[in-house]
């Protein structure tokens, strides 16, 4: 191929690159969208489960005598009253409370799960929605000229701007 024909090929290729370039920023632009609804959608997960165990801790504080069959149940399995100690005064009931101690652990390790769970998905709302301008923008299309920064605002951004700057 001559010099002339590569020339032409190349050209012909340079329309096709530019029709590319707008529909590759069009798929990042969809799955980056994609995965800010994913983080959100975590992030709602860990809140259901977040007033779950609220509920659960209120319930308790509410009516202690909720947690009776739980415990009991927990404590029989445990090994019931095999691991109870008897003095002359009193009884310990030992399985009874390694049963609430697992039971209130439970409640902490669920509690820390869903905090995981809420701080992963803000983590994915973060990285994928990171863009401040792009957050105004999406913001500014959303409320339209509601939204609109104030004039004071703009100065004092662009006054901020030129004292970081260098001067040269």
């Amino acid at each position: 191929m001559g010099k002339r024909g590569l020339n032409d090929h190349m050209l012909n290729m340079l329309p096709e690159n530019e029709a590319l370039a707008p529909a590759v920023e069009t798929i990042k632009s969809i799955i980056s969208l994609l995965a800010t609804c994913v983080g959100l959608v975590v992030i709602v997960i860990g809140l259901k489960y977040a007033t779950d165990i609220l509920q659960i801790i209120f319930t308790i504080l509410q009516s202690p005598s909720y947690l009776t069959d739980p415990i009991r149940q927990m404590a029989d399995v445990i090994g019931g009253s095999a691991f109870d100690q008897r003095w002359e005064s009193r009884s310990v009931f030992v399985a009874n409370m390694l049963s609430l101690t697992v039971y209130f652990c439970g409640i902490l390790l669920c509690a820390w799960l869903t905090l995981a769970i809420m701080n992963t998905g803000a983590k994915i709302v973060s990285l994928t929605a990171g863009d401040r301008d792009a957050v105004k923008k999406l913001l500014q299309t959303a409320f339209g000229k509601r939204l609109q920064p104030k004039a004071a605002a703009v100065k004092n951004e662009n006054k901020t701007r030129d004292i970081s700057r260098p001067q040269s």
